[in-house]
Parts: structure tokens; sequence; C-alpha cells
């Protein structure tokens, strides 16, 4: 089977859309929301097979294509109640699905919704998935590979990290501390999911750094003090190579080897040494790297675990290998699409075969397989097919100067065949989540779909958002309602100015964060837009953070942007609560919310439904069997449907 024809042998073949006529909602959110036809794709360790998400039945699931031409292209069967996540291959024979399940249990404060993690082997052959660590029901999320140990192919070991109560852990000097950590190294056999017990760690070990062959290298400690605050501790050889107390924040996220195996990649979060650094496994010392700063993560071999590289996003993703094989294969490629950005996305263990992500601005992806021997560059497939052909809204990088003379970035979406002297254009202002993330240039579904009903999509970057240095990144704190939304009103004022827009012709739409801000524009600053949508928002911020626990990390992350300290009575706390505030709405809202969304509880969206009662319109819409991230086609759907719908009512586009 050649690999053009890898797609249409799972019935994924794409029909040319052109449109002839205006387009309805149901028309254009049936073709915007269809979840990618094709993501994450994965070469087996010999490069004989090809495993890459996908949707032949517009549900999210796994497609194995045999690359060597023997073979039917193999669909992993839907696993019920349970929602995909990703894959990576244990051997040449069998796929790890990382999978979540969503429940909702009784606690001593009640019920509590809960997404637990699994891990469940696929062997391409016999094509049943087994359900790994399932001996292990006690634990609740046990899908985190710690090494895949070549010696044993039917082996693999899962890392699993749970408390003990201890007497002696409990109390100290009087102050009440957190139970102990024990970290558990399993082995399970890839055949029947059974686990044994390899190796077990009680000095509050929360993660390790392993060789593939299964060999600690680093063990990442960590205690909850109390009022103490928290410890961080990294040990190496028997010796302690990093060490830091009394945080409230977590100060260093360990990305695992890299390329020499002398090292360990970190990202540092605090002081002189912010940034991506090296640190040695001998003794600790940090060694910069030059990463930009702000929103980097890392490029890490599934299979192997070591950390290849690195890659931030500018317009478009910036993608620094330090494996010699992948560098020069992404360099040469990089040179025949000069204004792409190219990065390596899988390869075989011999490097021999890559797959290549090609990416322009405001179009959706295309993957190739790169043979290094021959040079070839045979097409994969597109995210989105379905649109080849088919003219998308230009996108273009604009800035603007906030009330306070802060630059702020943002990107601008047309409608399909529109410049800007065709404005002024209804306009939809759609800021980001995160709220510690950015927008870029890459294809965007949810803006690209308002574009081909007429409008025009402004992202703005808003302070607080990563990738513009750190100095940008902390003018958000403290800012959460404030002036991190006023940005967004600014980016209004600014459209207006420049005739993209006219006044008051707006309207707000988010999701997470980028809904709660949408819900704070009219409250901030009346007349501004004409109607909200909120997807999955935050609409009491103050009960978020609570949700983490009192002195958490992750407490303390959104007190930082809330400027939790600066509020000294429930008065001003309210004004930064839309859930508080929901008898000030004077135009319509929408609010959508996903049932199964344990990252911004469904609670967020239905108490402030509630709250608004007959105060003004209200669109409330329920997604069952959907999660916070609208990954399926389902959940787009249901988000672009009605909130086109609900556009037309309140925002004509005619």
């Amino acid at each position: 089977m050649g690999l053009g024809n890898l797609l249409a042998s799972a019935g994924l073949a794409a029909i040319l859309v052109m449109p002839v006529a205006a387009e309805t909602p149901g028309e254009i959110a049936d073709l915007f929301g269809r979840a990618a036809a094709i993501a994450d794709p994965q070469l087996s360790p010999d490069g004989s097979k090809l495993a890459v998400e996908c949707s032949p039945a517009a549900v999210r699931t796994i497609c194995v294509f045999d690359l060597t031409g023997g073979s039917d292209a193999v669909v992993v069967p839907q696993i019920q109640d349970v929602r995909l996540v990703s894959h990576y291959w244990a051997n040449n024979d069998t796929l790890i699905l990382n999978v979540e399940t969503f429940q909702t249990l009784q606690t001593g404060s009640g019920l509590r919704d809960y997404t637990f993690e699994r891990a469940v082997a696929f062997n391409v052959g016999d094509q049943k998935p087994v359900m790994l660590l399932r001996d292990n029901r006690a634990w609740i999320d046990i899908n985190n590979l710690a090494a895949i140990e070549p010696s044993k192919t039917d082996k693999a070991l899962f890392s699993i990290v749970s408390t003990e109560e201890d007497g002696h852990n409990s109390e100290r000097r009087g102050t009440k501390v957190a139970p102990k950590i024990v970290y558990n190294l399993m082995e399970v056999d890839l055949k029947t999911g059974r686990s044994k017990i390899k190796e077990k760690a009680t000095q509050n070990v929360v993660d390790a750094v392993l060789t593939p062959e299964g060999d600690i290298v680093a063990e990442i400690r960590y205690r909850d003090r109390g009022s103490l605050g928290h410890e961080v501790e990294i040990v190496a050889g028997g010796k302690t190579i990093f060490e830091r107390d009394r945080l409230d924040y977590n100060p260093i996220s360990v990305w695992g080897l890299d390329s020499s195996r002398q090292n360990l990649l970190v990202f540092i979060s605090e002081g002189d040494a912010y940034g991506l650094q090296r640190m040695s496994l001998g003794d600790g010392t940090l060694t910069p790297i030059d990463s930009r700063g702000g929103l980097v993560g890392p490029v890490i071999d599934p299979r192997m675990l070591d950390v290849v590289g690195f890659e931030y996003p500018d317009d478009l993703t910036v993608q620094v290998l330090e494996d010699p094989k992948l560098k020069d294969q992404v360099n040469a490629i990089a040179g025949a699409f000069p204004d792409a950005s190219v990065t390596a996305e899988s390869w075989s263990d011999d490097r021999t075969q890559s797959v290549i992500r090609i990416e322009s601005p405001g179009k959706p992806a295309d993957f190739y397989l790169f043979e290094s021997a021959s040079g070839a560059l045979s097409p994969v497939g597109n995210v989105a097919p379905h649109l080849d052909g088919r003219v998308l809204g230009t996108v273009e990088p604009v800035s603007y100067a906030a009330r306070d003379g802060m630059e702020i970035h943002g990107y601008l979406t047309l409608p399909p065949g529109k410049t800007r002297a065709d404005g002024p254009f209804p306009m939809i202002l759609l800021p980001h989540g995160g709220p510690e993330t950015r927008d870029t240039l890459s294809f965007d579904w949810w803006a690209q779909a308002y574009a081909a009903a007429g409008y025009a999509v402004l992202q703005p970057n808003f302070r607080g958002s990563a990738g513009f240095g750190t100095d940008f990144r902390n003018a958000g704190y403290g800012e959460f309602g404030g002036k991190m939304v006023l940005d967004v009103i600014d980016g209004a004022n600014w459209a207006v100015e420049q005739g993209v827009a006219t006044e008051g012709n707006l309207c707000v739409a988010g999701a997470s964060y980028g809904g709660y801000s949408a819900l704070m524009v009219p409250l901030l600053q009346p007349g501004v837009v004409k109607c909200v949508i909120a997807v999955n928002a935050v609409t009491n911020p103050f009960a978020i953070a609570a949700e983490g626990g009192n002195d958490s990390f992750y407490a303390n992350y959104i007190e930082r942007y809330l400027g939790a300290d600066r509020f000294t009575d429930a008065a001003q706390r309210r004004q930064i609560t839309p859930s508080e505030r929901a008898a000030e709405y004077k135009v319509p809202v929408m609010i959508i919310a996903s049932e199964e969304d344990s990252t911004v509880p469904f609670d967020q969206s239905d108490g402030l439904r509630r709250a608004i009662g007959d105060a003004t319109q209200l669109d409330f819409v329920r997604i069952e069997g959907e999660d916070h991230y609208l990954r399926s086609s389902r959940g787009r759907y249901d988000v672009l449907l009605n909130s086109l719908e609900f556009l037309s009512r309140n925002l004509p586009a005619d």
C-alpha cells in the first residue's frame, strides 16, 4: 500500500469543499468542527508501521498503517467509557494507549469530579486491548511510562506514586505535614497487564529519571511542610544536586536525560537561572541553553524517553534539535519550505525514517515520511483534508498599545478573500485560555469557523501570556480580572480605530480562562460588546484556587495571577467574580459547558447559569461526554453550531 493512499485506506479520503453560496451555521460547524483527520503520528521502532490519531467515525481513535505494503490498515476499536489521550510504541507490534475516564465520586466534602488515567496495551497482530496494571486498582493515575526495557520486549516499567500515613510523619514539632510519598517502579507484562514491584522508594520521591534499561539515574523528591512551605530536591548518584525549601511554587521542571545521557534537561522558573538549563548529573552544575525563555517544551523520544531537543511557539512552532541525525534531516527539508514551520514528530530507533510536520501560517498542517537513505519525502496526510482547496481566512500578526502603554501582540483573521479595505466587519474578540499560554499563526478551527461565517476575529496575547518574556508574563500577576481583560478591550478599541470593526459591533468569546475574560469584558466596560460566549469558563476563580488545596503549587499559581493577597474583603473579591456579579449582565450571554470537565468543573458554568436567572437573555448549552479540551468532533461541532446561531441573532454577519 503506497503512502499516498494511507488515509483513503482507512475510509478518510477527503472531498474537496468549494463554497458556492452562503453556508448555514450547521454546514460551517460540520466543516470546521471535525476532529483532526490525522494527528500525533508515531513510527514503530523499526519503521515498519505508523500509528496516527484519526477520526474515521467522528470519534478520536488510532489508525495503524503498514508501511511495508503487506497489510491493510488497522483501526483500534473504541474502548467503552474512555477517551484517548496519547499513544506510543512499546515494541514493533504493541502500542500503549494512554486513556482517561471521568467519574463523580462521593467524598468527605461532597460529590467531586475526577478524571482517572489508565494505560492500555494494544497488539496490532491480535488486535486485543489489555488494560495495564489492572491488579493495582487502589491507584488512580497509572499511565506513567518510566522505561521500556529493550531487552524485554514483552515488558515495560511504569511508575506509580502513592501516599502512606506515618505516625512520625503526620506531626512534627507541632507542625502538621503531609503524608509520606512513596514511589513504586512497576514491571508490567504487556500481554496480561499484570504487574510486580521492581523497586520502591520511600523518601518522598514523586518522580524519577531512568535509562531505557530501567536504571534510576535521578530522583525528584518533594515534601509539603505545611506552614513551612514546600521542599523540592533532586538526588543523583546518592547525592543532592538541587535543593530548594520554603517554596510556594514549583521552581523546576525536570524533562529527562539529554542526548549524551550525562545531564538532565530542566526548566528553572526562579531567579538568575530562569530558563532552560543543562544540569550535570555529577554535581548539579547548570549550563544555560538559549531557548528564548517563557513557553518552551521538550521534544522527547516517547519510547526511550530521551530529550532530543526543545521547541517553543513564535508565530509558528520553532524546534531546536540536539539529536544530530534528526537535526540534519529537518534542516535539509526546511530549506525547501522557507516560510513554514518544519518539525520532527517521530522517528525510527535507528533514525533512518522520520515523520515531518510542515505548517504554514493559517493552514492545516501536513505530515510527510522522510527516508534518509534515499532522501524521499512522501505525503502521509493533512490535519483537515476536507478543507483542501477551500479559501480560508487570512491571518496576520498585529500589535497595539494598551491604555497604559504596554505593547500587546495578537492575530487578526479576516473573512476568506477579504482584506482590511473591505472592512469594517462584525468582529469576535477571542482571548485564549491558560492564561499562561499564547495564540500563534497556526490553523485555528474556532477562529477560522467564525471567519467563514463573515466575522473578523482578533486573538490578543494579553499581558500574562507566555512566550513574550518574563516581564510580560509577570505583568499579568495580580491582573487576572483587571489589566489582562482590559488588554482585550483595548484590542477592540484598536480594531475600531483601524477600521476593521465598528464601535459596539463586536462580541467576545473564549474558553477556560478565555471564557472568564469574555465574561469580564462587559462587566469592566459596558457597551464594548453586544454579546458574550463563554465555553468551559472560570466563573469563580477563588473557588478554582480552593479546589487545588491550601498552599498547593496549583493554588499558588492561580493566586499569583489573582493577586490574592491584594483582596482584603469579600467585596473586593466580588469585583473579579462573574458568578457574584451575574445581575449586572445587560447583554445576551451564551454559556457552553462540558459535563465531564475536571479542569474547570461543570459547576462553574452551572453556578453562573443559576446566578444569572432572568437578569439577561441566557443560552445554556450542556455538552455530554466531552471534557475541557474539546478534542472530539461532537464537542467542537456543538460549540460552533450553538455559538454561530447565537451570533446570527445578536451580531448578524450579513
